[in-house]
């Protein structure tokens, strides 16, 4: 298998070598490039061969040697701490057999338990109801007893001689003990709709006494002033009154006159108000 596998490589590269020199002189005569060659080129430089379709020889791998530990194998488990700096003596498989036994003296003894307390003299038990008690084996209870009662006759007598029952007349409305009394729940609605009236009349007199508080009568030297300031405003509207164009053919023109002419007719309401008359003042901020 050997010398056929080298036989096989030799051959592939003869034939590889006479490929290219063929391509080579091929390429000198005329002058062009080969993109063959190239692409075989490209596949040699890439890793790819054909000495790759050759199947190679399995090599079986050495095996390594047995593993052997550095510690001997006479060692007992026992003595193992596990990690554990401070090794309890049965901290790993317990105690050694036959240490634990029982101990035949500690069992619980009268005199090691206290004494219970004594029962309250007052406890008290409620007394159930008992059952007759259930009759022996001996005592047989009386059987065929017969009457000789007859029933029907007994109490179609009784019916006869029973006396009827006595009506009592239903007592008149002037006889019974509420007569003439005002009943309890119009007493409870009457207080109520006294309450409320109370707390209507005390809500309007806190309300006039608040009004009372806010009304004082406008002294004259402040009625002077209002009206020397309302006259001033009046004079100022005049004014801007008489700068108005003849022509009022624009909207805006024509809504400027109307506000003058409405805020100068409530200045000469106002100002007529106030000649000649006691005037009184509201403060709202007390109202």
């Amino acid at each position: 298998a050997a010398r056929r596998h080298a036989r096989l490589n030799q051959a592939a590269t003869s034939a590889l070598t006479q490929g290219n020199e063929h391509a080579r002189a091929r390429r000198e005569n005329t002058g062009e490039r080969d993109e063959g060659s190239q692409a075989v080129n490209a596949t040699m430089q890439s890793g790819e061969s054909i000495y790759n379709l050759i199947p190679q020889p399995v090599v079986a791998p050495e095996r390594p040697p047995m593993h052997r530990s550095k510690y001997p194998g006479e060692v007992d488990p026992a003595t193992f701490d596990f990690g554990d700096r401070v090794r309890k003596g049965t901290g790993t498989f317990g105690r050694s057999p036959g240490t634990i036994k029982p101990k035949t003296d500690a069992f619980l003894k009268r005199t090691s338990v206290d004494k219970l307390p004594s029962p309250a003299s007052t406890m008290t038990r409620t007394k159930v109801k008992k059952l007759p008690p259930v009759p022996k084996r001996d005592e047989a209870p009386a059987m065929g007893l017969v009457s000789d009662k007859n029933f029907v006759k007994t109490n179609a007598l009784e019916a006869m001689l029973a006396k009827p029952p006595k009506k009592e007349a239903p007592l008149l409305a002037t006889q019974k003990k509420d007569y003439g009394k005002v009943p309890k729940y119009l007493h409870t609605i009457k207080s109520q709709i006294a309450a409320e009236k109370e707390m209507i009349a005390e809500f309007q007199r806190q309300q006039e006494e608040a009004a009372t508080q806010s009304i004082r009568p406008m002294s004259e030297d402040e009625r002077d002033e209002l009206l020397y300031d309302m006259k001033v405003k009046w004079g100022k509207l005049n004014e801007a009154y008489g700068k108005l164009s003849f022509t009022l053919d624009v909207p805006s023109h024509m809504r400027r006159k109307e506000e003058l002419e409405a805020e100068m007719t409530q200045l000469e309401k106002d100002i007529k108000t106030l000649q000649g008359r006691q005037v009184v003042v509201v403060d709202e901020r007390r109202v």
